[in-house]
């Protein structure tokens, strides 16, 4: 994209102490500033939304329905939401303590950490950057967002926008690539959190260790979706096809794999070439149907692996690289070294993997990928679910639906192990962006109860009586 600038290196160290500065003042901590940005927010999407929908499509080819229901709506849903139950999440908190304790009025208070880094991602570029960032703000931080370098229209545009919506003396858009990214960690913030793949992740997190600041890492990995025998087999096809072929599958949580059982396979694959059809009248390809891939490096990549499977074609394989689009495409007969199942696939492409029953799907899991962001379950026998949540380790997980575990408001979104740590949305973001601080009040009238832990006097009296009288016994 012609128009794309990069923010000049020489200007970060200022722009961050600036929002130091900022944080320093206060100006963040009123509650009723941080309602108003976040409403701010809202209406910066609100009366942009034209202008934001075109960028989306400019830059993935994102569908008319898809940048609303999963972007943009999406996100202004999240506001309205938070603003609902912020003052709740927010308010100081009396945890539960044994009845001796009880007389120090034990407190949570919820303190904002300063400022802080929010690293966005290329497949749902407003979303990424922006949906985290409601932490900061709603917690009483400052902040930066860096959109991705790889949506430029959408990253420009939020550079444009965000000025004249939220306070640039608290919140800054930085755009650029890889030089820029090396020099914003390079200085020290009170939190980081970055969504992307894993090895950049591990790069944050060494930047971030430097000042020893926390982290919050949204990864991906190859996530399974398990079709059992006592599955709605035409139900899960259709749930599978969205949640796969949305984004041109260029979703982190996107089944990338499925693992269906023997004895339904090959009705299984029947239904799901009946819903591809039925989904895109016979033309993936047209406009406002199917995204299309961020750039030609990925769709070299993409085609690649297609290129190289041992598998069988069984519905799409076609391609277009002039519109970087490839078409829906499902794969059987694959074998757990073929080279799709090797790296996560981020495109439009299924592999269906033969199983013969659900412990086998389980045990098979953490040899493909381990500890994925996203596992979906089909079945209609709740014996089955309870098997899965309980034999399967993943970020989150949805049953007889795909992706839907990250769509609910105020539910936490977050990995484990190489899928990412940490977690945000909702009370999970308050919780991410706060600092919890502990705080006791010791009356002047307790003083008799703490006379053991003195020096002076008997002390093997005092330690009798601690641990007769303090001591807990099981």
């Amino acid at each position: 994209m012609d128009c794309f600038c990069a923010t000049p290196i020489a200007s970060l160290p200022c722009q961050l102490d600036l929002l130091k500065a900022t944080f320093r003042s206060r100006k963040t901590f009123d509650l009723d500033f941080r309602k108003t940005q976040l409403k701010q927010f809202w209406k910066l999407v609100d009366e942009n939304e034209p202008a934001l929908r075109e960028a989306l499509l400019g830059d993935v080819g994102k569908p008319l329905v898809e940048a609303t229901g999963l972007e943009l709506s999406l996100f202004k849903n999240e506001i309205v939401f938070m603003l609902e139950k912020l003052d709740e999440w927010l308010a100081p908190e009396k945890p539960y303590v044994p009845e001796a304790f009880t007389g120090l009025s034990p407190t949570i208070y919820k303190q904002p950490k300063g400022a802080c880094l929010v690293i966005g991602a290329w497949n749902y570029p407003f979303f990424l950057a922006a949906s985290p960032f409601l932490g900061v703000i709603a917690s009483g931080n400052t902040g930066i967002m860096k959109p991705s370098e790889l949506a430029p229209r959408t990253a420009m545009l939020m550079a444009e926008l965000v000025p004249k919506y939220l306070d640039q003396s608290c919140y800054r858009v930085i755009n650029g690539g890889e030089e820029v990214v090396t020099e914003l960690l390079k200085l020290q913030y009170d939190h980081i959190l970055y969504t992307g793949g894993g090895a950049v992740g591990k790069i944050v997190m060494k930047a971030a260790a430097e000042f020893l600041t926390p982290v919050t890492l949204e990864l991906g990995g190859k996530s399974p979706v398990i079709v059992s025998r006592k599955a709605d087999l035409k139900l899960a096809a259709k749930r599978i096809a969205w949640g796969k072929f949305a984004c041109a599958g260029q979703t982190c949580v996107a089944p990338d794999y499925a693992l269906v059982e023997e004895e339904v396979l090959v009705e299984f694959l029947e239904c799901l070439k009946g819903v591809i059809r039925e989904f895109y009248d016979g033309d993936p390809s047209a406009e406002h149907k199917m995204g299309r891939i961020v750039n030609a490096r990925h769709w070299g990549r993409v085609m690649g692996l297609l290129a190289s499977t041992k598998g069988t074609i069984i519905s799409g394989g076609g391609s277009d690289e002039a519109t970087l689009y490839i078409e829906p495409t499902v794969v059987s007969n694959i074998s757990l070294d073929d080279p799709l199942m090797l790296q996560e696939i981020f495109g439009p492409i299924l592999p269906v993997v033969k199983v013969s029953s659900l412990p086998e799907a389980c045990s098979l899991i953490p040899r493909i990928s381990d500890k994925p962001l996203g596992l979906y379950i089909m079945t209609d026998d709740p014996t089955e679910v309870e098997y899965i949540i309980s034999n399967c380790s993943s970020g989150g997980m949805a049953v007889n639906d795909c992706m839907t575990q990250i769509a609910v408001p105020n539910v936490p979104f977050g990995g484990i192990g190489p899928s990412g740590m940490g977690s945000y949305h909702g009370k999970a973001s308050i919780d991410t962006f706060s600092h919890r601080k502990s705080v006791v009040n010791v009356p002047k009238e307790a003083e008799e109860a703490f006379e053991w832990r003195y020096a002076s006097g008997d002390q093997v009296a005092k330690f009798t009586f601690y641990k007769e009288n303090l001591e807990a016994k099981l």
